[in-house]
């Protein structure tokens, strides 16, 4: 909602199951997804021109691709009845990328610099013990890896099953995914062990996240930050290439915008519909917000076009927390519930807290109007009618901390947040 538009390469559709319980929530197809991909603000990145997700799906579990979802072919089946203009990227060039990164971050003499001290141990105590091994699996997997690319260059499904073999041996057999390998580990050789392959992964799927998002020239997002991946400075030895965006525009700390806004809860946000969501990103204020967001990242030590921005930004969170309060209210249900509900005991069992505040000044507004011994208003009612009142038109919001650069654009601050709602 804050960015003009988002890329997502075809397997991240596909792995874990975070978009087959967002479909399902959706049955008539107005999922957040759908309306982007159907109106252009989602954008779909394909490894092979032509094919649709369905094809796609068969072309990477045959040349051994992994950790796809239980229900990769309903979504893909379900995604491809979805018009959408697909994009193109290179799985080659992308494993080639993230194969030297890899290679160069782990394999330095020294850990890289910790920025604050969020859980070191975890990370150097890693560190420290993957000198033993690191360097020969590292070699293991390009090796494997550039069989199946037929270049050079580190494949994750490859990492996986040389790590597996590392630590359960050589008949193990074949490691789905690194939820698997992670469980397998802890269960058979203990729990030390499971927190390095951890950091291991954690640092390994960050950097893979990273070289995903400059072959395709776009902004990384970073969903599963932990502490010490947060504090780590993984961009001073100028890991990946191209730090410059698909503009050329390079973010400095002196140019970044702090600001505070407030937006409904997350839960509450995943409760509207995809056409909801098309309402909000076609209204005027979502409009002058990604116009202010354009022109100062091309000027942005500029303050007129910086101030410019930070208004629109609060006048367009304010129409985000407007939409939603419509259709999901202030206590965070739809607001027919109220009007299907005869027995105001059932209201009182659910929120009872806030509904039995509207029954106490409801009852003085009634023995006021009609008098203490008239049965004819009975206190209930008004606070029936203000309570639906107030889960049509107002919606619970929180302050939310964003962080605005030249290069990334709006992202909610910090990243490491994310990962603790």
């Amino acid at each position: 909602m804050l960015q003009p538009s988002l890329a997502i390469p075809d397997h991240y559709f596909l792995q874990g199951r975070w978009l087959g319980d967002h479909l399902a929530e959706y049955s008539s197809r107005d999922s957040w997804i759908e309306i982007g991909l159907r109106n252009g603000f989602v954008t779909p990145y394909f490894r092979r021109e032509g094919s649709s997700l369905s094809e796609l799906l068969a072309f990477m579990e045959g040349s051994d691709r992994r950790g796809f979802s239980v229900e990769a072919q309903r979504i893909a089946e379900r995604i491809d009845r979805t018009p959408f203009t697909a994009s193109h990227w290179s799985s080659v060039d992308n494993s080639a990328l993230f194969g030297a990164a890899l290679t160069s971050y782990l394999n330095a003499e020294q850990a890289p610099m910790l920025e604050t001290g969020l859980d070191p141990d975890d990370f150097v105590g890693f560190w420290n013990r993957s000198r033993e091994w690191i360097g020969q699996e590292l070699a293991i997997t390009s090796e494997r890896s550039s069989t199946l690319l037929g270049s050079e260059g580190i494949l994750l499904s490859q990492l996986i099953q040389v790590s597996g073999e590392r630590l359960l041996g050589d008949d193990l057999g074949r490691i789905e995914s690194v939820s698997e390998l992670l469980f397998r580990v802890k269960t058979q050789v203990g729990a030390t062990a499971e927190r390095d392959l951890r950091v291991y992964y954690t640092c390994a799927c960050e950097l893979y996240n990273r070289s995903l998002a400059n072959t395709i020239l776009t902004a990384g997002n970073s969903p599963r930050w932990e502490p010490f991946v947060a504090a780590m400075d993984l961009w001073r030895n100028n890991l990946l290439s191209g730090e410059a965006d698909a503009g050329g525009v390079v973010g400095h700390p002196d140019e970044l915008i702090d600001v505070s806004i407030r937006l409904p809860r997350p839960a509450h946000l995943r409760l509207v519909s995809g056409d909801v969501l098309l309402t909000i990103r076609r209204s005027p204020a979502c409009e002058r917000y990604f116009e202010a967001l354009s022109h100062w990242r091309r000027a942005p030590t500029d303050q007129i076009l910086r101030d410019e921005l930070v208004n629109s930004l609060r006048r367009y969170s304010g129409e985000i927390t407007k939409h939603v309060g419509k259709e999901v209210g202030v206590l965070g249900f739809r607001p027919h519930f109220i009007s299907k509900v005869s027995d105001v005991s059932e209201i009182v069992e659910k929120v009872p807290g806030v509904v039995q505040g509207f029954l106490a000044v409801g009852a003085t507004a009634g023995a006021a109007a009609a008098g203490t011994s008239s049965p004819l208003i009975p206190a209930g009612l008004f606070s029936l009618f203000c309570l639906q009142m107030a889960t049509k038109y107002v919606s619970p919001s929180e302050s939310a901390k964003v962080l605005i650069s030249p290069r990334l654009g709006a992202r909610m601050r910090a990243d490491i947040t994310i990962s603790h709602r």
